[in-house]
């Protein structure tokens, strides 16, 4: 099917943008829930909606800052404050048990709503995901954090998409694929980007794991600079007993570089596991 067109949730006052395969229905399909990374936004999952709307119930959102979604009033929201604006989302558009799908640092947004609302939550995957600054000594998290936030404000999404982007991406990823995926990280703003930032140094992924009660996969790229092979080696022991699957050939973005094999991991996995 098409993308989905955004619409906005309204929380309290602040907006949402999702898209959705069904707005407003109740068809007894499990909705699968993806969330992008710091890069991306609900478009980056445009091959899944293509590819799985027949069998599930597909929802994307802008995460809080991106595109029209409002932003937290706060420089430093934590990974919960994001978990949470996912549940208020979802619980207004019905999706009450979901298959949630965090892809680089919404793996940690994911990993967080899965322990805090684990009776809303099917599935967690740990996508090629991101495990957070909070674990390391302070001096070397300090220092990380503050070049993350010094990158992002002095190059600008722009200059980063084109310069530090197409650098996490596979050495075979198709043209096409490579510049909308450099198209969609020129469009984040700077300020969500560093929300995003700040979230990431307060969050240690190995401590909310052990805290996840649902059956858990995780996916990684075999050419991934940015979430390596044994990063989700390392998710899949916190995690426990699970699959771990990788796509060889993928960068950063699996799903996009390679739709087919991503489709196929995540299918063969939720579909084994019951919608209630």
């Amino acid at each position: 099917m098409a993308l989905p067109e955004l619409k906005a949730v309204d929380l309290g006052g602040t907006p949402i943008a999702i898209r959705d395969t069904e707005p407003g229905k109740t068809t007894g399909k499990p909705p699968l829930v993806f969330l992008h990374g710091l890069g991306g936004s609900s478009q980056s999952w445009a091959f899944q909606f293509r590819a799985l709307a027949e069998d599930y119930r597909v929802i994307a959102w802008d995460m809080p800052g991106y595109g029209v979604s409002g932003a937290f009033g706060r420089e430093n929201p934590t990974v919960e404050h994001y978990a949470h604006a996912l549940s208020a989302v979802l619980d207004t558009v019905g999706a009450f048990k979901a298959h949630i799908v965090g892809q680089s640092v919404a793996a940690l947004i994911g990993a967080s709503y899965a322990a805090e609302y684990p009776d809303q939550v099917l599935s967690y995957t740990f996508c090629q995901g991101l495990t957070g600054l909070a674990g390391l000594p302070d001096e070397e998290r300090s220092a990380q954090r503050k070049s993350r936030l010094e990158t992002f404000r002095e190059l600008g999404a722009e200059r980063f998409a084109e310069e530090r982007g197409r650098k996490v991406l596979g050495p075979n990823t198709l043209p096409m694929v490579a510049e909308l995926a450099v198209t969609i990280m020129k469009r984040a703003p700077v300020p969500a980007m560093c929300q995003a930032v700040e979230m990431m140094a307060q969050t240690d992924f190995f401590e909310i794991a052990p805290r996840i009660d649902c059956p858990t996969l995780v996916i990684a790229g075999s050419e991934d600079p940015a979430s390596p092979v044994d990063i989700g080696r390392s998710a899949r022991a916190a995690l426990g007993d699970g699959p771990m699957q990788t796509i060889d050939g993928a960068g950063h973005y699996g799903s996009m570089e390679n739709p087919a094999a991503f489709n196929m991991i995540l299918a063969d996995f939720i579909a084994g596991i019951p919608a209630a």
